[in-house]
């Protein structure tokens, strides 16, 4: 809503007066001199506060109200009535104005009015903002595959969000962890409240503790005052921890007692404070192994990993590329204004065959710096910055996305198969699959896995 004023009397020299104190005071300011002219206003833009006489030709100002809160309802509405129309300025109150003044107007009154309610919406729009962070505006419809790998990802989601056990969200970078973290806050209990992240790694090792606990004042050289941490501001809602395997051991000590113990003590106090929250924590190291070499406490590792959601790289997801890639084209023509409709086949094989280390969010970024250099509506190799793969899946003879995928499959399949010196039950394990639909992928594509196995003999 424009911060503008509507001001609404027929007396001339007051509205004019009235028009150039406010012009004066920085407030931008439309005035009219009948009910009619201002309910034409209204229709046709919006305005912070109206002010309106009572008593106006044309359309008095109870009817321009009653517009108002039919059209307009969030703008602000102060009554001008006289002596005689103070009943009337009171059923205008409970018809949705504000307040009222009396005539004769004391200008500086009307202004303090006029700011309290500009001030009044400014606090009214920082809440339905506050709002919207506050209710998860992520959910599980945007995160996006079909995968069996993500499906499986989505049914974990969906069991654990309406408890209040913590999580531990393991995977690569760039594959979407925080993304499960803000679903999972907004299926679950706390989706009213709020969700607050951090990313451990981040913070100096000095200050994530005052960051996470807070501190009281004098606890340290610049603390000047009492600080809330982290947990406690997160009270009822959710508190994300990314990149929990970076967090230093004097804080794990710390973070164990609050899981353990649903309590806090800030830096610098001796008075413990009780939490209520949803601990949600994501990494992408091998915590196994940080415990193994003392980075990372064995306790903690199994408090914070009640549920544990593992999310697959893009690499073992590849079926999901053309689903990423229409969204991503779909997000980044909405704002760009731009048209693209498609990529070639060519540049589909590249993104199929394409070692993804960043993952979605690298993913992420190419489509974003194709959509702005396409000069037309299908998105071809030139576009791309990517360095071309050497995989099979771009020779010439494969020139649909039909093809490309069997290629990559196969691909995949031989290179699991070497690697487990072509036994076929332990490719089996380690694709995931049961052994009967390892042998019909191998019939399907046709591996010849006998020859393959002589070659790598021979060689």
């Amino acid at each position: 809503m424009k911060k503008q004023i509507l001001l609404a009397d027929d007396e001339v020299t007051f509205r004019k007066t009235f028009a150039k104190i406010l012009q004066e005071e920085g407030i931008a300011v439309t005035a009219v001199g009948n009910g009619i002219d201002a309910i034409d206003a209204i229709t046709k833009e919006s305005f912070a506060v109206a002010i309106l006489d009572i008593r106006m030709p044309g359309a008095d100002g109870i009817k321009v109200l009653r517009e108002i809160m039919r059209i307009r309802p969030k703008t602000r509405v102060i009554m001008i009535t006289a002596f005689g129309t103070v009943e009337m300025a009171v059923e205008a109150i409970k018809l949705g104005a504000c307040d009222y003044v009396m005539k004769p107007v004391v200008m500086d009154d009307v202004l303090i009015k006029i700011r309290q309610n500009m001030r009044y919406l400014e606090l009214q729009e920082e809440n339905e903002q506050l709002k919207m962070e506050l209710n998860g505006r992520f959910d599980i419809g945007q995160i996006i595959g079909e995968s069996l790998v993500m499906q499986q990802v989505f049914e974990m989601i969906r069991k654990v969000a309406p408890t209040k056990s913590n999580v531990l969200i393991t995977g690569e970078s760039g594959t979407g962890k925080e993304l499960v973290a803000h679903a999972i806050h907004s299926l679950g209990s706390q989706n009213g409240a709020r969700f607050l992240a951090v990313n451990c790694s981040a913070i100096p090792e000095g200050l994530l503790e005052s960051e996470l606990f807070g501190h009281k004042k004098g606890s340290f050289t610049s603390a000047t005052e009492d600080k809330k941490g982290l947990f406690d501001c997160a009270r009822g809602g959710t508190l994300f921890l990314d990149e929990i395997g970076h967090m230093p051991m004097s804080c794990q000590v710390k973070l164990l007692r609050a899981v353990e113990h649903r309590q806090i003590i800030p830096v610098g106090s001796t008075e413990p404070i009780d939490i209520n929250l949803r601990l949600i924590a994501a990494t992408n190291k091998d915590l196994a192994h940080e415990i193994k070499v003392g980075q990372f406490r064995e306790d903690l590792y199994y408090r914070m990993n009640v549920v544990g959601i593992h999310l697959p790289s893009l690499q073992e997801r590849k079926e999901d590329i053309p689903l990423l890639v229409e969204h991503f084209i779909k997000k980044y023509n909405s704002e760009m204004g731009k048209h693209c409709t498609g990529i070639s086949d060519d540049v589909m094989r590249l993104l199929m065959s394409y070692e993804w280390k960043g993952n979605i969010r690298e993913m992420q970024n190419v489509i974003e710096r194709a959509v702005i250099f396409a000069e037309g509506d299908i998105i071809k190799m030139s576009d791309i910055g990517l360095i071309r793969s050497h995989s099979a899946a771009l020779s010439e003879e494969n020139e649909n996305l039909q093809s490309a995928v069997k290629a990559y499959e196969k691909e995949h399949i031989c290179r699991v198969l070497s690697k487990h010196d072509w036994d076929k039950a332990e490719a089996a394990k380690a694709l995931k699959v049961g052994l009967s639909s390892l042998y019909r992928k191998i019939d399907e594509l046709e591996i010849n896995a006998r020859k393959r196995h002589r070659e790598r003999k021979a060689s």
